[in-house]
């Protein structure tokens, strides 16, 4: 018996482009990605630097009178900062620590206040730093350390991802939504690569930002239980659901210190029931299916005019794709459930259910949550349709 390679082995390794080859091309793709990703800087720093909120002194945005309100007396009276303030809002009461929503996104936005100075334009720093990097998370996530199809597969994503026209809303403004999307994009490439503890971690860092997020963790478990539907892939989630909450309480160990364990805890309880119930009239509202149609988009500023709107071409098909793939992963085979479309339909499943329970006044500005997972959807969509054509194979 010969040991050594066919004439076929050898035709198909003198094809393959070299490592040299195959990282040049990756920074190329890294390089487009870039300007995509400085694409979005520009238009959410311009966006940033104009948009009008109509309230006190006419600089927030929408719920940004309590994101930024929280987050300036998190900052002095949980952390102990004295440098200069702006002035509060006098909209939100001095007490008021936005306790229906979990932390960390208010820590983010008070450092950048302690950082750069506590202004309009900097409350939004954060935003238009995270919205900017997810085509970038979403392009190394796919294509680092994979071949060229995988290159190419993980460029489209990263462009779709930049072409999200809510990616450019949520940007712009100081609120929760965009941290729950950016720490989302980077549990999903870490779904994505089967590097589910990790992913947990970025999981719960998206919830501890928004509780939009929430639902990923239900993703998480779908995905272990179909890699391993025993005991020890149970063994696995209980770990993942372990260091997901485990993340998650850390980001209020400093509100624990200064408001007490009891309070925060009855508070916080206290914000989830909140979560479940219709608020008083006022901005549109709109079904988690109706953001696929931008069906009453949520206004943050008239003028400019911004509106928290998705880009329909993509999302729409992305959704239908997410959950054509995941039916037919549960129904057919297990190993051909996704990464992308389980946090999308998770995600879609998980805000319904809000909706459901009672909350009929869902804002089309949670939809950003959305956007991470449809590139990644995408992805998976166009690596079905390229392993069946020739010249990739």
């Amino acid at each position: 018996m010969s040991s050594g390679k066919s004439a076929a082995d050898e035709a198909f390794l003198s094809r393959r482009p070299s490592k040299k080859l195959t990282l040049a091309i990756f920074l190329g793709g890294l390089i487009i990605i870039a300007l995509a990703s400085y694409r979005i800087a520009m238009k959410t720093s311009w966006y940033a630097s104009h948009v009008q909120g109509g309230g006190y002194d006419n600089a927030y945005v929408s719920d940004e009178i309590y994101y930024v309100d929280a987050a300036r007396r998190i900052l002095v009276n949980v952390f102990g900062y004295h440098g200069r303030l702006f002035p509060y809002s006098g909209e939100t009461a001095s007490n008021y620590y936005n306790f229906e929503h979990p932390p960390l996104g208010k820590y983010i936005i008070a450092l950048s206040m302690a950082l750069l100075g506590d202004k309009p334009f900097n409350w939004r720093v954060p935003s238009i730093i995270m919205a900017s990097l997810i085509p970038l998370i979403i392009y190394i996530g796919l294509a680092w350390g994979k071949d060229l199809r995988w290159i190419a597969i993980g460029a489209i994503a990263g462009l779709a991802a930049s072409a999200d026209h809510i990616l450019i809303a949520m940007g712009s403004v100081a609120m929760l939504d965009i941290y729950a999307a950016f720490f989302l994009s980077l549990a999903v490439v870490s779904a994505f690569r089967e590097h589910y503890y990790l992913s947990a971690v970025f999981e719960g860092l998206a919830w501890a930002s928004k509780e939009t997020a929430l639902p990923g963790l239900l993703a998480l478990l779908i995905l272990v239980i179909s890699r391993s539907p025993n005991r020890s892939g149970v063994l696995k989630f209980l770990k993942i659901f372990a260091i997901v909450i485990g993340i998650f309480i850390i980001t209020y160990i400093p509100l624990f210190i200064h408001f007490g364990v009891i309070y925060v805890i009855q508070e916080t309880l206290g914000g989830y029931k909140w979560d479940l119930v219709s608020r008083p009239p006022g901005p549109p509202t709109s079904t988690p299916s109706g953001w696929f149609f931008n069906v009453d988009p949520f206004v943050l500023s008239y003028s400019p005019l911004l509106a928290a709107s998705m880009t329909i071409q993509l999302e729409l098909v992305a959704l239908v794709a997410a959950i054509a793939l995941f039916v037919v992963g549960v129904l057919r085979e297990r190993a051909l459930i996704r990464a992308g479309s389980t946090f999308f339909v998770a995600e879609f499943v998980g805000l319904w259910a809000v909706y459901i329970a009672g909350n009929h006044t869902l804002y089309s500005f949670y939809s950003v949550v959305f956007t991470p997972a449809m590139a990644v959807t995408l992805a998976e969509v166009l690596d079905i349709l390229s392993s069946k054509v020739k010249i990739f194979k």
